[in-house]
């Protein structure tokens, strides 16, 4: 495992280590996977070992979600999804929104809530991003098994589900720099922390994960096409649910604005890492 270039102040009990100033690399990505796995696989020991139901969570959970979105919208108002099922429709918009949801809950305590690691370690901090994302995708790989199967029994597959690994990289590297860019802010801003249930929470009303862009009053539409995410669920329905009214030029927004957030989350982490150790 390759660690990254440190300088240590020590004390009699103590021993901070802070990465010198560098040009983070991301090759840094792969050198550190071991490490990033180790804290993935611990996180979820710790979700499902300390519950009631344990692992049955993973199937709970989705169930629960997708319950709550289909009152929440389908339930409350007419949402016209075409020939798609109201509930495949959903799901799919769930997947996403599920795994960038739980990703920047955990990891705007990623850095936070590894204080010791990050103070007593020369533990690469990169490997605490990558390790929150592999630490939610159980549930979110749950989720979406049961919607490909249920597409596939309701309606069959479309030929572009070819492109599946494709729409499931790009969802994860979005997620991955937003969740850099917020785990930053946070271990400076501890306010973010406390701020980013509240915007998850606006958040799926913002997005349409249970209603489709297209439905939505043409006085709000392009503020939502804005919304990165929207782009990307617009994709997933197309790939996984052949969906016919896709918007091309939101998914070529969220392709924009997914290239805007990745240096923006290079730039701020590369920037702040070398006061986490002061500031943890």
């Amino acid at each position: 495992m390759s660690t990254q270039p440190v300088t240590a102040e020590t004390g009699p009990e103590l021993r901070v280590y802070r990465p010198v100033k560098r040009r983070m690399k991301l090759r840094e990505l792969w050198t550190t996977r071991e490490v990033a796995k180790m804290i993935g696989l611990r996180d979820m020991k710790v979700k499902y070992k300390q519950a009631a139901l344990g692992p049955l969570w993973l199937l709970i959970a989705p169930l629960g979600m997708l319950a709550a979105v289909t009152i929440a919208f389908s339930g409350v108002t007419d949402v016209n999804t075409g020939d798609v099922p109201y509930l495949l429709f959903a799901l799919v918009g769930l997947v996403v929104w599920t795994f960038i949801q739980l990703s920047l809950s955990m990891g705007a305590q990623a850095i936070v809530g590894n204080n010791s690691l990050v103070r007593r370690s020369a533990m690469p901090r990169i490997a605490l991003i990558t390790g929150t994302l592999i630490g939610n995708l159980p549930p979110v790989a749950v989720m979406l098994g049961i919607t490909l199967i249920g597409t596939l029994a309701v309606r069959g597959l479309p030929l572009q589900i070819v492109l599946l690994p494709l729409v499931i990289a790009w969802a994860v590297v979005f997620t991955f720099f937003l969740t850099m860019l917020v785990a930053s802010v946070a271990a400076r801003f501890r306010d973010t922390v406390a701020m980013i249930p509240l915007i998850i929470q606006a958040g799926i009303f913002v997005t349409p994960v249970g209603y489709p862009l297209e439905g939505a009053p043409q006085n709000i539409k392009f503020a939502l096409s804005l919304n990165p995410v929207s782009g990307i669920i617009e994709a997933w329905r197309w790939v996984v649910l052949g969906s016919p009214d896709t918007n091309v030029h939101v998914i070529a927004i969220a392709g924009a604005m997914t290239v805007v957030v990745a240096v923006l989350a290079w730039h701020v982490f590369t920037r702040l890492e070398v006061t986490f150790a002061d500031v943890v």
